[in-house]
């Protein structure tokens, strides 16, 4: 029984459950398998690399506010219900990005890869990018342009 319950905890410890750490609100995440068309995010440093995307609001409700939030679910509770995570992109202008599935992530400038053109704190305003790709936001309220 002891060395069962060891090889579980083991596994668990090791990585081969397959849970990652949600990060919280305010918190950056990266995505866990591009390849994966369902949404799982891992909490990752906001300073690194691959910190493309941050956690802007936790709801309790089936929809993230209005804006284009990458978003997950995450399980159900019995007394919370089922809780879903709204990710904003985490750039700055000059950042290059390469889209795969539903997400970005952020590679070196070059051929086939999307810069962000502007980043606008406090304004969610899709003429505000004149014509590139605009990602808007209502929570925090912020405008992302990227080239198309």
């Amino acid at each position: 029984m002891k060395v069962a319950l060891l090889a579980a905890l083991a596994l668990v410890l090791s990585g081969c459950s397959g849970w990652h750490e949600q990060a919280g609100v305010g918190e950056c995440a990266k995505q866990v398998d591009l390849n994966d068309t369902n949404v799982e995010m891992a909490e990752v440093d906001c300073s690194s690399q691959e910190a493309v995307y941050r956690v802007s609001s936790r709801e309790r409700r089936t929809m993230c506010p209005t804006g284009d939030y990458l978003t997950e679910s995450s399980g159900r509770s019995r007394t919370n219900g089922k809780t879903r995570l709204c990710y904003v992109l985490n750039v700055q202008e000059g950042d290059c990005l390469k889209a795969v599935n539903q997400y970005f992530e952020r590679v070196a400038c070059g051929a086939g890869t999307r810069k962000v053109t502007k980043v606008v704190d406090g304004k969610s305003d899709r003429a505000l990018c004149n014509g590139d790709d605009a990602k808007t936001y209502s929570q925090p309220v912020k405008t992302i342009c990227i080239t198309n």
